[in-house]
């Protein structure tokens, strides 16, 4: 599972977290930092959806799964490495491939502020609902068992010693009741006064061949009384995101941090001005069958906000690219930024990125590259570039098939030569990315020959056929014409020529983004 791996996050560890609840103290306190008047609305206050099945079986996942198949590999091994040590999964008899949907939405934050001072803080207006769909049936006694023991070992004293949970266990079904507040009764208190005065429903199903687990954690004492609605419908700003995303987030932000953001000194320059008139923020992803879509959302007070944000983020570009231009590991972030479009719709600013199999490719590269990037040849570029704008040199030799190529008659289409030696190893890894780079293009458009003038034809041949290179067009140079016409001091030597016999670029030495680069290059020219 590559794509469903990377992107599910692990998300199913949430019941790890909730059956040691002190875990969730920590957000629930964070909440409660910025305790002025919020929105009066009843709106969400924050969504997480995840469709990680609809996310493995999209068009571009399978592509990466192919394209890169090692990684595929990795990802599956990695996960079986955690899978053995994973606690509640084994408890649950199921692993995290099983896991197809993810849902997590809160609710009454605003009332959070509203109703506690800062002396005594009470959460019996928050919801926090999760509902998790498995396409494997759940063991449901032996979960009952090691949530129980979980419990108990936590807790050695307390409440915990005496647990009563309630529990209602059928062959087809587990519901049962943390109460939070009692547990807590059960820890020394601080001298805060912090009341958990809530409990954890939870309401596990088996239908068929799939587990679905809604969790709730509420003010609430029956099995998910008072059920929360976790519709994505009940957000309007979502609405405005592609129907057909399989990853939706939502986040609102209350008045109080804005009110804190514009009343503090230390916040007062232009970024945080700008971020004090975001009211909501909305993320989607779209894994389709040839791209992945990303689009953020965010809707501001009024126009004026949103278009003062929007000036912030053109303006901050620019420096943003100069800056991660400069450093290899930051490739693929830049990588993002050119492929960003931005647009403003009355209140909203919508940053939008559109990656097809091209970008992907440059983007894994870069990745792979910053990881463990292959050495770049330096090699002098005196005189190489002389040629860029002029009238390529006249060129006529036999190719390795027993044909003669006369670049004169190329005109009309654009010429791709590629000078490399046997005995050059960048220059060898260099041919497998310009073959990458042209392949797509239509032959009456576009012509890649390579240039050899150090190996005989059984020693090309035998080349060819250990690479597996057969698709390659060789020139043969023997009397090094074409490398003293083009200046040829060091290998890879790479030169594109336009349709009107123009030479539009030189580029010397070796990268490992010289594909993904040469391709942009090639479209522009041939459109």
């Amino acid at each position: 599972m590559f794509i469903g791996s990377s992107m599910f996050v692990k998300l199913v560890k949430c019941l790890g977290l909730l059956c040691n609840f002190r875990l969730i103290w920590l957000p629930l306190i964070c909440i409660t930092y910025f305790k002025k008047p919020g929105f009066a609305n009843a709106d969400l206050d924050f969504l997480l959806s995840i469709d990680a099945r609809s996310i493995e079986s999209s068009g571009v996942s399978r592509w990466l799964e192919n394209k890169y198949p090692q990684m595929s590999q990795w990802a599956d091994n990695f996960d079986r490495d955690l899978d053995q040590e994973d606690e509640i999964l084994n408890a649950m008899g199921l692993r995290e491939n099983d896991f197809t949907h993810f849902t997590a939405v809160v609710n009454g934050i605003d009332a959070l502020a509203d109703n506690n001072n800062s002396n005594q803080l009470s959460f019996s207006d928050l919801f926090l609902s999760i509902n998790i769909i498995a396409d494997k049936p759940m063991d449901l006694p032996r979960f009952l068992s090691w949530f129980k023991k979980q419990l108990r070992d936590e807790f050695t004293t307390g409440v915990a010693q005496d647990l009563d949970l309630g529990e209602v266990l059928t062959k087809k079904s587990l519901k049962f009741i943390l109460p939070i507040s009692n547990f807590y009764k059960s820890v020394e208190q601080s001298e805060s006064q912090l009341f958990l005065d809530m409990n954890l429903s939870v309401d596990i199903t088996l239908d068929g061949n799939k587990t679905m687990v809604n969790a709730l954690v509420s003010h609430s004492t029956d099995h998910l009384g008072g059920s929360f609605d976790i519709s994505e419908k009940r957000i309007p700003l979502l609405d405005n995101l592609s129907d057909d995303r399989q990853i939706s987030f939502y986040f609102k932000l209350p008045d109080s941090l804005r009110e804190k953001i514009v009343g503090n000194d230390k916040f007062s320059n232009p970024l945080f001005n700008a971020f004090a008139g975001v009211q909501e923020i909305a993320w989607g992803v779209s894994f389709r069958e040839e791209s992945i879509s990303l689009e953020l959302l965010i809707e501001c007070l009024d126009e004026v906000s949103a278009n003062g944000l929007n000036t912030l983020y053109q303006g901050s570009l620019g420096v943003a690219q100069l800056a991660l231009a400069q450093e290899l590991k930051a490739r693929v972030a830049l990588i993002a930024l050119r492929n960003m479009n931005s647009e403003i719709r009355e209140n909203c600013l919508q940053l939008s990125m559109e990656l097809n199999s091209s970008v992907i490719t440059e983007i894994v590269s870069a990745s792979i590259s910053a990881l463990s990037p292959m050495p770049p040849i330096e090699i002098t570029k005196i005189g190489a570039r002389r040629l860029e704008g002029s009238p390529a040199p006249n060129l006529f030799l036999p190719m390795l098939s027993g044909e003669d190529f006369n670049l004169a008659q190329q005109k009309g289409k654009v010429v791709v030569l590629g000078f490399w030696a046997t005995w050059s190893g960048p220059s060898i890894r260099n041919l497998p990315l310009l073959l990458e780079a042209t392949r797509e293009f239509n032959s009456s458009e576009l012509k890649l020959v390579s240039v050899n003038k150090d190996a005989s034809m059984e020693e090309l041949l035998e080349f060819i056929n250990q690479y597996n290179l057969h698709e390659l067009s060789i020139l043969l140079d023997e009397n090094s014409s074409a490398y003293d016409a083009f200046d040829v001091k060091g290998l890879p030597h790479t030169v594109v020529i336009d349709q009107g016999g123009i030479v539009h670029d030189v580029a010397v030495g070796f990268s490992p983004f010289q594909g993904s680069d040469l391709k942009r290059m090639l479209t522009k020219l041939i459109k």
